[in-house]
């Protein structure tokens, strides 16, 4: 399973948690769940209105790249990425660096950027991937893709071209083309579409597993939390005392087993509080302003 993280804050600031940190989580999650992330990493980071992404072909946990850009990046909003292929080592999918999220794509002249945990199949009746090529045939339109046609970079561009096609505002033009996504029969097989995806306004986490499996539940996992200035945790870490931050997350990473991982370098960091969204469920929250967010159902 891939490993998601993204926060968004009302200043310039940089992840309360360090590289290290978040190895270590992505390493544990190999150990106990059997599914390592070490398949490429990525972190994309939002800085003077537009997205910024760096990826790597090697696992979060020896990245010094992303090491770095984890540990001194000052923004109002991130997204990192730790990534578990589906795909055979060996094959166009396969752990390179053209394959590690976030990916990036544009719509009305602003970046968008997406990460994704989970496996899609789409139906060839709608759908055709040309993986030598880097291309996807959707709807009458030969569309450039950066990656060997992996699913999750097939799922955004079909939903930006989508968007594009709808018009609209966020964030319910989003959810509007989510949900006729997800309804119209183009997915023949999916075991999660959980992501993370960032415009120029909002971060989308959405929570989306198949329910016909019941493992699922535990698998494909989104908690989120809102931490200020003024709250314990705030004030060790020093953020600013008006400060507001969200962090959405496969793990409630400072809160029960996890927090032990965060104990490790920090002694008696108090456990917070996270919640979880539930199946089919999407959380938008503005860039620089976290206090402005909802949480809807999706279908």
């Amino acid at each position: 399973m891939c490993r998601l993280l993204a926060m968004s804050s009302n200043y310039e600031t940089y992840l309360g948690f360090s590289h290290d940190i978040l190895g270590n989580i992505a390493r544990r999650v190999c150990d106990e769940l059997k599914e390592c992330p070490k398949h490429g990493c990525g972190m994309a980071w939002f800085y003077r209105g537009s997205w910024s992404v760096k990826k790597d072909e090697k696992p979060l946990w020896s990245s010094m790249e992303i090491r770095k850009l984890i540990n001194w990046t000052r923004t109002t909003a991130m997204i990192v990425h730790a990534r578990t292929s589906v795909y055979p080592e060996y094959s166009l999918q396969g752990p390179k660096t053209e394959n590690s999220h976030p990916f990036v794509g544009e719509l009305l002249g602003f970046k968008w950027v997406f990460a994704h945990n989970g496996h899609i199949r789409f139906d060839r009746t709608y759908v055709r991937v040309r993986p030598q090529d880097k291309t996807l045939e959707y709807r009458g339109q030969v569309i450039p893709l950066t990656s060997y046609g992996i699913d999750s970079e097939v799922f955004f561009r079909i939903l930006l071209f989508e968007l594009k096609e709808y018009g609209g505002e966020e964030p319910r033009n989003v959810i509007d083309v989510l949900d006729h996504i997800l309804k119209s029969g183009l997915i023949s097989e999916f075991h999660a579409i959980n992501f993370l995806m960032g415009s120029h306004r909002y971060i989308y986490a959405l929570r989306y597993y198949n329910e016909e499996y019941s493992e699922y539940e535990q698998k494909y996992t989104l908690y989120y939390l809102m931490r200020t200035g003024k709250s314990v945790v705030g004030r060790l870490l020093r953020m600013k005392l008006d400060g507001v931050a969200m962090f959405i997350s496969s793990e409630p990473i400072t809160s029960g087993g996890w927090l032990e991982e965060v104990r490790k370098y920090r002694d008696n960091f108090p456990e917070e509080k996270w919640s979880q969204l539930k199946n089919r469920e999407i959380l938008y929250v503005r860039i620089g302003r976290p206090q402005e967010y909802g949480v809807e159902k999706i279908g």
